[in-house]
């Protein structure tokens, strides 16, 4: 904050420079004018008295009332007081109005430093400013502890949070200053502060499925690891808005196993698995966790094609031939995928093989998914495709071998459908 301080006042004073050495300049050359006019006068007026004191003394001298020794010496008095006169105004005149004109360009000076300094003080974001300088160096220090292997000071974290907490008492609707307040209590391990601080960015940010699902993980810490309706439909939430969330995946899979509903738990922990990789610190983990949840499940009588099939969702096997006439090699691509009948045309369900492997039976389930918010289970009626790809992608082009059927009812379809690759993409 010194730092700030004394840049601001030498830019202070720099402004003051630019402002006043102009007038200070201007001042002194008319007050130069003014004086040089003012002597002027002065002087002329003196050299007038003085010539009629010279006359008055031709006079006397002529009726004989002087004689010509005082005249000379009358004469000579007269000159040395003219001259002294001269001397005392071009003296005086010039040293009073400029020490009068120095000292209210000072007083102006002090008066604009103080008032830029008040306003500043009452207007600006000195506050911020140390806010931010707190924050980077709790950064760089904590950075330097995790180097070296020591657990960061905590200390660090108290004082940037008394900072905010006395920042916020000004403005109490600064968003970014209570997530920053809710992380930090986070990371002290101040459960019940950090509910309060994210329920207030919720406030002020209520559609945020970020702050939502740290506000769960915050609550479910807060409570000794123990779910609750109000953090299950924090979840919901976040998953409905955004079905890759991490957080909010592993707090389902948690309020899952707590039901004793293993598949679910199972299911959301392995799409975080998928989502974060197994060689993770979270991925390492949550593998533990879901050979856990199958060992009770199996403890409990299920098995591995109930298990399997629960897995895995909703799902229809689709048997891929070709037509006669239907020239493609063998090793060519055959891409064979499901999506919504007279809906979007990204694929709800999607597996490739090859023209070699036809004809064959080629079973998609929810897990073969591209996003978990789009899959076999978010409808009732699908359209399947078979299409012998000429360029190896996915997008089908002009020219590729293609068989489709729909609509078809998932809930009514039998376990398997026919597709047959007849005709080409015009």
């Amino acid at each position: 904050m010194m730092s700030l301080w004394v840049g601001a006042s030498l830019l202070c004073l720099i402004a003051l420079g630019f402002v006043f050495w102009p007038l200070l300049r201007q001042r002194k050359e008319a007050t130069t004018v003014a004086l040089a006019t003012e002597v002027n006068a002065r002087l002329e007026e003196n050299i007038r008295l003085y010539r009629e004191h010279i006359g008055e003394l031709d006079v006397q001298l002529a009726d004989g009332r002087i004689d010509q020794a005082q005249y000379d010496q009358l004469k000579l008095e007269q000159e040395r007081t003219l001259l002294d006169d001269e001397a005392s105004v071009r003296a005086a005149l010039p040293t009073a109005a400029g020490k009068f004109g120095i000292k209210t360009l000072a007083a102006v000076a002090v008066l604009v430093l103080v008032g830029a300094w008040g306003l500043y003080h009452h207007l600006g974001s000195s506050a911020d400013v140390e806010v931010r300088q707190a924050q980077e160096l709790k950064q760089q220090l904590d950075a330097e502890d995790i180097k070296a292997g020591r657990n960061p000071d905590p200390v660090r974290t108290r004082e940037v949070n008394r900072l905010i907490e006395a920042r916020l008492a000004d403005v109490p609707d600064h968003l970014q200053y209570w997530f920053f307040l809710a992380r930090n209590y986070m990371e002290l391990n101040e459960f019940d502060k950090a509910v309060n601080a994210y329920q207030q960015v919720l406030q002020r940010d209520k559609d945020s499925a970020m702050v939502m699902a740290e506000l769960a993980q915050a609550m479910f810490l807060r409570d000794g690891r123990q779910t609750n309706p109000a953090i299950s439909d924090l979840v919901a939430k976040v998953l409905k808005a955004e079905p890759d969330n991490t957080m909010a995946l592993g707090l389902a899979g948690i309020d899952a196993f707590s039901k004793k509903d293993y598949i679910n738990a199972m299911k959301h922990w392995e799409r975080v698995v998928k989502l974060v990789g197994e060689d993770t610190p979270t991925g390492q983990s949550l593998s533990a966790g879901i050979e856990r949840a199958a060992t009770l499940y199996f403890a409990e009588g299920g098995t591995v094609g109930d298990l399997e099939r629960a897995r895995n969702g909703r799902q229809i096997g689709i048997h891929v031939s070709l037509a006669d006439g239907v020239k493609a090699q063998p090793d060519q691509v055959v891409f064979v995928y499901a999506r919504a009948y007279q809906g979007a045309k990204m694929p709800l369900a999607i597996d490739r093989v090859k023209v070699s492997d036809l004809p064959r039976v080629v079973l998609l389930n929810e897990s073969m998914a591209m996003t978990p918010a789009m899959s076999l289970g978010t409808v009732d009626k699908v359209e399947v495709v078979a299409r012998i790809s000429n360029d190896g992608t996915a997008a089908s082009k002009p020219g590729d071998w293609e068989g489709n059927l729909g609509p078809v009812d998932l809930n009514t379809a039998g376990a398997v459908v026919n597709v047959i690759i007849d005709h080409q993409v015009k």
